[in-house]
This record gives structure tokens, C-alpha cells and sequence, in this order.
């Protein structure tokens, strides 16, 4: 199957309202999501990349922990970076009309908007907030194409998506390159 036909088959699905549930049992698996967006379980790769897509269908972020969380069981698991990366990017319109639409390693389709920000968090890496608190990091490929699309506005450099500015490092002029936490 194509990353094209898995795309498609995933940004339509419904998500469980994961949010909403308080399961009674809660335990700490051995599942990881390493810097690369791969998901392991017992230090083995998952390669099937529906079932990574099913499980991220249930994670859940609290604080600085996350979960795959059902209405019976709250299980705990590692992030090392974020939970999704960053694999395409898709441009449409231009100047402040711009739209910039992100496809993550498990087939979630975010466009950049006032409710999913792109910033700068540690060690300057970029992020884009794809859904209720769960970042996905920009892949090298796309930060890089991001790059072409940098332009200046009130003294910051940054893109524009969905007619908002996201500011991802300062003119030299102003002092060093910015740094922004997570808006969550």
C-alpha cells in the first residue's frame, strides 16, 4: 500500500474520545516512540504502520507523559521526542494566504492554524501541534522545505498558514534565534 493510500485511508477516520475517558486500571507498558516517530514494543520495531496508526488513535498526553488510554485501561509509554513526525508538507495560496498542511508519520493530515502552532522547542528543533496536546516534530525533509518559504515580518522570520505568522527565529539585528515553548 503507498504512503499516498494510507493517508487518504486514515485523515478521514473518527478518533475515540480518549479525553473523556477514566479507566479504573492504570500500568506502565514497555512501548516507546523513539526520535524518529517509530513505535517499539518489548525493544522491538512495530513496522506495520496501521497498527502504529491505531495505537497513536488512543495516546493521550498528560504533563509530560503519555498514554494509550481505552475506556478499561490507562497504559503509560515513552516519547522520546514527540509522538509523530513531520513527513510531508503540502502549500497552497500565498503571502499571508498561505496554507500549510502537515502529513505525519501515522496519517494525520494538520494544517497550521491558530489551534495547531508550529514553534521552535529544544535544541531549536520545530514542532507542530497536531491534535489535543500531542506535538509532532518537523521532519528534516520539510523543516527544510520550510526554509524556502521563511520570510520576514515585524522582525522575526517565520511562515505563514491559515493568515497566521509563526515566528521561528528573530533577525540578528534583534538579538539570537527565539525560542518557544509548547503553547499547550
Amino acid at each position: 500500500m503507498s504512503l499516498e493510500a494510507l493517508v487518504e485511508q486514515f485523515s478521514n477516520r473518527d478518533l475515540p474520545p480518549v479525553n473523556k475517558w477514566d479507566p479504573p486500571r492504570e500500568r506502565a507498558v514497555n512501548m516507546r516512540i523513539d526520535r524518529a516517530g517509530t513505535w517499539h514494543y518489548n525493544d522491538s520495531a512495530i513496522n506495520r504502520p496501521r497498527m502504529a496508526a491505531l495505537f497513536s488513535s488512543v495516546l493521550r498526553r498528560e504533563g509530560d507523559q503519555y498514554f494509550l488510554v481505552t475506556p478499561t485501561e490507562k497504559l503509560q509509554i515513552t516519547v522520546e521526542l514527540a509522538p509523530f513526525v513531520v513527513l510531508l508538507l503540502e502549500v497552497s495560496g500565498v503571502d499571508n494566504g498561505q496554507i500549510l498542511t502537515f502529513t505525519d508519520n501515522c496519517g494525520n493530515k494538520t494544517i497550521a492554524d491558530q489551534d495547531h502552532h508550529l514553534w521552535l522547542g529544544d535544541e531549536q528543533l520545530p514542532y507542530l501541534m497536531v491534535r489535543d496536546n500531542l506535538p509532532a516534530l518537523i521532519g528534516r525533509s520539510v523543516y527544510y522545505q520550510m526554509a524556502d518559504l521563511l520570510v520576514e515580518h515585524e522582525g522575526a522570520y517565520g511562515v505563514w498558514s491559515s493568515e497566521q505568522f509563526f515566528g521561528l527565529m528573530h533577525d540578528e539585528g534583534e538579538g539570537s534565534q527565539s525560542r518557544h515553548e509548547s503553547p499547550a
